[in-house]
């Protein structure tokens, strides 16, 4: 596992390259913010110098194999199926959901910029690849798997992949040949676990990476690093890993979302009209702490009166275990929130206030929240999934605290019992919110919009020849899972849906 440590680790020796390359601004060596440029973008340097490929035997993205194609940003030579005229795209009103595809907009900006190289594709498909990392290659309209999984290895994250994998089966089933030709890494690690190119990409110098190792089981050294941007896709990202392509959790399709939380929206509202609802302010959470990158300003936690709750060179931050056991008790009438005394999310709908906490980054339990027609407070955090910042607004849908004190929730408590009419039209909006774009083909539509997206960035020509070893998703699903370690149960016990 690619620990926070080796990040820090890593961020320290880059920092001198990364900065000497750039000369940044002022504003570039400040934390971070939503579309920022790149820094060091200053000078630009051969991707054939980044660092060799194993199995090619060229180094080159650019290069096809006569040693002579060399393909523009965005890929204009290549020639893209129209996802506005896909039989599919149009079958499930994807225009409905448009609102949505500003996240992709964002996270492509970093690939549109630098370009999403073949090296990089390729590093970050053998870094990850034992690191939670799925790598996937769509092409002729059919979705592969580029390396045999390593199932053991996967342990509990094994049905998580199973869960993506069905996902890129529904797609390839969905839009078919309307789907271009496009290589990336899924992840289901709940933080990137690569080095951000806000420290090192394509146009820094070279690096010098000495020979570090992490504390996952068969690491290797970082020799014959390749810098990105990466086409990782993952569920969580902060702005300090602006090439991570945010993409909808397994948690919507493991755990039915449409049926279970969707469907019943209206019986909950039914059930327990507002005025029913007790008016206390009620969470049951497991014990978890928020993993961040030591260097990530925006991640950072502070607790009540602006006490220090990080450790571990602020690698990780206790803010479940902080909130639970100390703000929560400082009004215990009006805060029911504990480790203890687990629930069925039904049971939350009568609660008139629900709170969601992070968890080890984001936690999927907000959009699980959000139909049950309570007044959602939910943690500011400077992780965010692929709906927060183009769906979620504090005071439309749901409530936000912490942006910088625990204490926050008093105010925003206060708030809405002072307000109990536009509290209840809050609590409504986010639930109207999760039924309108949350839905399952609202996140078919988003991984669709996400591929045409990503292919237009890829400065080589992705092609099924480069991987050998590639298998249809389909036929893994069908007959491999079944040899795997643990495979049978994860074919027969695996609930799912799009």
């Amino acid at each position: 596992m690619l620990g926070v440590p080796l990040l820090a680790l890593v961020a320290l020796l880059l920092c001198a390259h990364a900065c000497a390359a750039a000369a940044p601004s002022k504003e570039s060596t400040s934390s971070p913010r939503r579309g920022d440029a790149v820094a060091g973008v200053a000078v630009r340097r051969s991707v054939r110098d980044s660092g060799g490929d194993e199995g090619d035997g060229r180094g080159d993205d650019n290069v096809d194999d006569h040693g002579s194609t060399q393909y523009p940003p965005g890929g204009a030579d290549r020639g893209f199926p129209s996802y506005e005229e896909a039989e599919g795209y149009m079958k499930l009103k994807c225009k409905n959901y448009e609102v949505t595809y500003e996240q992709i907009e964002h996270d492509l900006a970093i690939h549109r910029q630098l370009g999403t190289h073949y090296n990089s594709t390729r590093y970050a498909i053998k870094w990850l690849h034992r690191r939670n990392g799925m790598p996937i290659g769509f092409f002729g309209g059919r979705a592969y798997l580029l390396m045999k999984p390593d199932w053991k290895n996967l342990a509990h994250h094994a049905k998580l992949h199973v869960a993506y994998m069905r996902m890129m089966v529904h797609l390839e089933e969905t839009f078919g040949r309307a789907i271009p030709d496009v290589v990336l890494v899924v992840s289901s690690a709940d933080i990137p676990r690569y080095v951000s190119p806000r420290l090192v990409n394509v146009s820094s110098p070279e690096p010098q990476l000495p020979p570090t190792r992490d504390s996952g089981s068969g690491s290797k050294t970082l020799a014959g690093f390749v810098p990105g941007p990466y086409p990782v896709a993952g569920i969580c990202k902060s702005d300090f890993w602006p090439d991570m392509l945010l993409i909808p959790n397994f948690h919507f399709h493991m755990k039915l979302y449409d049926s279970v939380s969707l469907a019943p929206i209206h019986e909950f509202r039914k059930k327990h009209p507002w005025a029913t609802r007790e008016p206390v302010l009620f969470g049951r959470f497991s014990h978890y702490n928020l993993m961040r990158e030591a260097g990530d300003a925006s991640t950072y936690k502070l607790g009540q009166k602006g006490e220090d709750i990080c450790t571990n060179g602020n690698a990780t931050c206790m803010g479940r275990e902080h909130f639970v056991t100390r703000v929560a008790k400082q009004d215990s009438e009006r805060l029911d929130v504990k480790f203890a005394g687990m629930q069925p999310m039904a049971g939350h709908a009568r609660f008139k206030y629900l709170i969601n906490l992070n968890g080890q980054s984001i936690s999927s339990r907000l959009e699980q929240l959000l139909p049950l027609g309570s007044l959602v407070f939910t943690e500011a955090s400077g992780y965010y999934a692929y709906y927060y910042r183009t769906l979620l607004k504090h005071r439309v849908n749901v409530l936000e605290f912490w942006r910088r004190w625990p204490e926050e929730v008093f105010e925003e408590l206060d708030w809405a019992q002072a307000h109990d009419e536009e509290a209840e039209a809050v609590a409504a909006e986010g639930a109207r919110t999760a039924a309108t774009f949350l839905t399952g083909a609202g996140r078919t539509c988003y991984w669709f919009r996400l591929l045409h997206g990503l292919a237009h960035t890829l400065r080589f020509e992705p092609r099924l020849v480069k991987w050998p070893g590639a298998k249809l998703v389909r036929e893994v699903l069908e007959q491999g899972l079944q040899h795997a370690p643990g495979g049978q149960d994860l074919a027969a016990a695996s609930s799912w849906a799009p």
